[in-house]
């Protein structure tokens, strides 16, 4: 129950912070943790006519083991993929403390995916996160990924 109301805490804070900015911000809470084959899709309906910030958030608590995360951002027109992106985030610094904004066990990473980007002008845009964690030598995806506990989706528009 305290988790629950720590994490709805956040969210308000950080909705009250971006406010201004956000032309579009959406979150996807996993229940226990964030399965390799679980896309998180996001339906982007808008158009903005000025180049705009794409930002990735990650929630992460203590169960996360990973200095790292490797992520794959791909933005959509209908089937037509506009970029796929492998991304890699540190989330915790050389002496182990996470990165990210949050207090208690709960940490909230706002992370850059696309700068100045001009904004495709059609129907259907969807953007899907997956991750792409791995052990050290293994090919495989970590199947279940615990410690992720959102991942969010924001679209702000670019100050200079």
């Amino acid at each position: 129950m305290l988790k629950n109301l720590i994490v709805l805490g956040i969210c308000f804070l950080g909705l009250q912070s971006c406010q201004n900015s956000d032309l579009y911000l959406n979150y996807h809470d996993f229940k226990d943790q964030w399965e390799v084959n679980e896309k998180v899709v996001f339906e982007l309906n808008l158009e903005p006519t000025e180049p705009v910030n794409l930002m990735i958030y990650l929630r992460n608590d203590n169960r996360y083991v990973f200095s790292n995360i490797f992520l794959i951002a791909t933005l959509k027109e209908g089937d037509k993929t506009l970029f796929c992106d492998t991304l890699e985030y540190a989330m915790a610094d050389p002496k182990g403390e996470w990165l990210g904004a949050g207090f208690l066990e709960l940490k909230e990473s706002k992370l850059w995916w696309k700068e100045d980007f001009d904004f495709p002008q059609g129907e259907n845009i969807t953007a899907t996160l997956e991750h792409a964690v791995r052990h050290t030598g293994s090919e495989a995806g970590i199947k279940a990924l615990e410690g992720i506990v959102g991942v969010g989706l924001s679209i702000e528009k670019f100050k200079k």
